[in-house]
C-alpha cells in the first residue's frame, strides 16, 4: 500500500473493510453532519444512535485508524453501528483530515474541535454533556488519548472513559515488536513509516508527547479517564500498548488491558472472517457496558 498514492491507497483499503466485514447492521438512526470551524471550513462527522426515542444517553465520540493517512466514515461504519447498539449509546464518528495532504497538526486539531462540539451539543443528538468517552484504533486510538491529555492540560472537562484499540503511541522509534511482526502482519514496518513520514515529515513532532504519549510522564498522565486497552497478539505495535497501561496505571489510573494473543492489527474490521475478531470486540462493547452502567448520567 505505502507503494501507492494516498488517493489509491484510500480506496484499496475501503475495498478491502468491504470484503473483510460483516454484513451491515442495522440500526434505526444514522446523520451525516458537518461541524463549522474557525477557518470556514467543516469537518464531517456521522452520528449512530440504536435508541433515538431515549434521551441523556452516553456518547461515544469515535476516531478511525488507518495511520492518519486512509479510511473514513465508510471505513468503519459497521463498527460504529454495532458499537451504538451494543453499548445503548449514541456513536459519533469523526471524518477527520488526512495526510499527507495535512500533515500534523490537523487531524488533532480536527477532534479537538469536534470534542468541543459534541460536549456543546449533546443535547441535540439525545446525548448527555456530561457522559462522553472517546474510542479509536490504531491511529485513532493515538488521536482519542491525545485528546484527554490535552483535556486536561487546558483544564477542560476529560473525556469519563477512553478505549485505545491496538493503538499507536510511539512515533519516536520502533518498539522490539517490530522486530518480530513487521513484516507479515497486516501492518508493516514499511507501512507505519510512510504513515508516520506522512503525518509527522518534521522528525521533531514525533517526540511530543501528543504524538508519543508513551513519553508522557506520571504528572502528566495522573487523572486521565480509566482506560480500556485492546492489544492484539500479532502486532508490530503491541508493545506500545504494553508500555502505555504500565505508565497509566503507575499514575493512577484505572486500566483494563486486555490481550487477544491470536489476532492482528486491525481486528475490529476482521470480525467478518475471524471468530475470535468478534469475541474481542464484544469484550469491548461488554466493557463499555460495564462502565456506563456504573456511572450516573
Amino acid at each position: 500500500m505505502e507503494q501507492m498514492s494516498p488517493e489509491k491507497a484510500r480506496r484499496h483499503y475501503r475495498d478491502q473493510m468491504r470484503i473483510f466485514d460483516e454484513p451491515e447492521f442495522p440500526i434505526p438512526h444514522i446523520e451525516d453532519k458537518l461541524i463549522p470551524t474557525p477557518s470556514a471550513s467543516f469537518i464531517p462527522i456521522r452520528v449512530y444512535n440504536a435508541n433515538p426515542q431515549k434521551r441523556n444517553l452516553p456518547t461515544i465520540l469515535f476516531f478511525h485508524g488507518g495511520g492518519l493517512t486512509i479510511g473514513n466514515l465508510d471505513t468503519h461504519d459497521n463498527f460504529c453501528r454495532k458499537m451504538s447498539h451494543y453499548t445503548k449509546s449514541i456513536v459519533i464518528a469523526v471524518d477527520y483530515r488526512l495526510a499527507p495532504e495535512h500533515p500534523f497538526p490537523a487531524a488533532h486539531d480536527d477532534v479537538w474541535l469536534a470534542y468541543q462540539y459534541v460536549r456543546n451539543t449533546a443535547y441535540l443528538f439525545g446525548g448527555s454533556p456530561n457522559a462522553i468517552a472517546v474510542c479509536g484504533d490504531s491511529a485513532g486510538a493515538l488521536l482519542a488519548t491525545s485528546l484527554c491529555l490535552r483535556a486536561k492540560k487546558d483544564k477542560v472537562p476529560v473525556p469519563i472513559f477512553q478505549a485505545l484499540l491496538y493503538p499507536m503511541l510511539d512515533t519516536s522509534k520502533e518498539s522490539e515488536t517490530y522486530e518480530l511482526f513487521g513484516e507479515r502482519y497486516v501492518l508493516t514496518r514499511s507501512l507505519m513509516r510512510w504513515f508516520i513520514q506522512n503525518y509527522l515529515p518534521n522528525q521533531k513532532d514525533r517526540f511530543l508527547h501528543n504524538n508519543s504519549p508513551v513519553l508522557a510522564d506520571s504528572k502528566e498522565l495522573k487523572g486521565l479517564p480509566p482506560t480500556y486497552i485492546g492489544i492484539a497478539g500479532f502486532d508490530p505495535l503491541r508493545e506500545e500498548g504494553e508500555t502505555y497501561a504500565k505508565l497509566l496505571q503507575s499514575a493512577g489510573v484505572k486500566v483494563e488491558e486486555r490481550h487477544f494473543p491470536s489476532l492482528v492489527h486491525g481486528y475490529i474490521q476482521l470480525t467478518g472472517l475471524i471468530p475470535k475478531a468478534k469475541e474481542a470486540e464484544m469484550d469491548l462493547f461488554q466493557s463499555f457496558t460495564r462502565f456506563f452502567s456504573q456511572i450516573k448520567i
